[in-house]
């Protein structure tokens, strides 16, 4: 009787370790998705601009382009491995770049909070849309 019963509490205690088990791993599956998603709403660190140039500074290899209302100017500053464009996307030089013209470009976040660009392209001014006709 006693080899029974404790067969028995054996099988028992055996099919809910199995279950808790499922059931154990089916919530550790529903949380993987849920890192992947965060992990992948990081922000790379790289972001795009457009803008007409405030001002250039050759020495300091920076490009101003004014804030939006409110807001302070955007200063990029262009390195040596910026790709600067010009308008029949053939390479310019920072020296040729004037205030005045429109560029728009990707830039991105330096550890000590300035902003990199890595492509600049020198664009003609765009056109600004038509506001459709009111009927």
């Amino acid at each position: 009787m006693k080899t029974i019963l404790g067969k028995s509490l054996l099988a028992a205690l055996l099919s809910t370790a199995v279950l808790t088990a499922g059931i154990t791993a089916q919530a550790d599956e529903k949380k993987a998705p849920e890192k992947k998603q965060a992990e992948k709403k990081k922000k790379s660190g790289f972001f795009p601009f457009r803008g007409m140039i405030k001002s250039v500074d050759v020495a300091a290899k920076t490009i101003t382009l004014p804030g939006a209302k409110g807001k302070p100017d955007r200063v990029f500053h262009v390195s040596t491995e910026t790709k600067l464009n010009g308008l029949d996307k053939k390479p310019v030089k920072l020296a040729d770049v004037k205030p005045g013209q429109y560029i728009g470009g990707r830039a991105k976040k330096l550890e000590n909070g300035k902003a990199e660009a890595t492509t600049i392209n020198v664009r003609p001014k765009p056109e600004p849309k038509k506001a459709p006709k009111k009927k």
